[in-house]
C-alpha cells in the first residue's frame, strides 16, 4: 500500500492571505450579526484585507471608525458588516488532539464537548472544526493517490469485527469524537489539552 504524504508549501504566505480571505468572506461575512476584528496588532507582518474585502459592498462601502477601532463598513441585508482594515498573523502550531471515547455517540460527544469548552477557554489556541468537535478522525495518506487524508480504520468502531487483531477500539467503545487543537506554540497547546473542566459531564439516560 502507498501513502501519499502532503508537503509544506512554498508559498504559505499567499496562500495563508488568500484563504483568509475566502474564509471571513464565506463564513464571517455570511453569518448574521457579525464583525470581524484583528487581535495580533502589536506583529508587523499584516495582510491589508479590510479593502479587498469591502469590495462586497459594490461601491456603497465606506471607511469608519466602530468599537473603537478603524475599518470598513459593508451595507448589507441584515444591517451592517464592519471588518479592520488590516490582519496580522505569525508562526504557531496546528494539529494538537485528544480523543473521547465513548460508550455511544452521545456520551462520546458529550465529553468532547466539555474537553473543547476547557480546551478553547485557553488564551492563545483556537478548535478549529465546526463547533469545535470533530467525528472524522484521520490518518495521513490513502491508499488512493489523490487523497491526503483518510479515514483511521482501525480507530473505528464499527469495523472493529472486520479488522479483527488489526483493531485498536476497546470492546465497550461505540464511539469516538475528537478535538483539534492549534495555538501560539507548544506549551500553550498542551495547557489546553491539560486544562480541567468546569462543566461536569451527565451521563446521557
Amino acid at each position: 500500500m502507498q501513502f501519499h504524504v502532503p508537503r509544506f508549501r512554498k508559498d504559505r504566505v499567499p496562500a495563508l492571505e488568500r484563504s483568509l480571505l475566502v474564509r471571513i468572506s464565506q463564513n464571517v461575512l455570511t453569518c448574521p450579526t457579525t464583525s470581524c476584528f484583528n487581535l495580533l496588532e502589536e506583529l508587523e507582518n499584516f495582510f491589508k484585507l479590510g479593502r479587498k474585502l469591502s469590495f462586497f459592498g459594490d461601491g456603497w462601502q465606506f471607511r469608519d471608525q466602530r468599537f473603537e477601532r478603524k475599518g470598513w463598513v459593508v451595507p448589507i441585508l441584515g444591517g451592517e458588516f464592519f471588518l479592520e482594515g488590516r490582519f496580522g498573523y505569525r508562526d504557531g502550531l496546528m494539529g494538537g488532539n485528544l480523543w473521547f471515547m465513548g460508550r455511544d455517540l452521545d456520551s462520546a460527544l458529550l465529553a468532547a464537548e466539555r474537553g473543547q469548552l476547557a480546551a478553547a477557554a485557553t488564551p492563545g489556541v483556537i478548535t478549529p472544526f465546526p463547533g469545535g468537535v470533530a467525528a472524522s478522525g484521520s490518518k495521513a495518506g490513502s491508499r488512493y493517490s489523490f487523497s491526503i487524508a483518510s479515514t483511521y480504520e482501525n480507530y473505528c468502531p464499527t469495523l472493529k469485527e472486520r479488522l479483527g487483531d488489526r483493531s485498536k477500539v476497546p470492546s465497550h467503545v461505540g464511539s469516538i469524537m475528537e478535538i483539534i487543537i492549534n495555538g501560539h506554540d507548544l506549551p500553550t497547546i498542551a495547557r489546553a489539552t491539560q486544562r480541567p473542566s468546569s462543566l461536569r459531564a451527565k451521563r446521557p439516560a
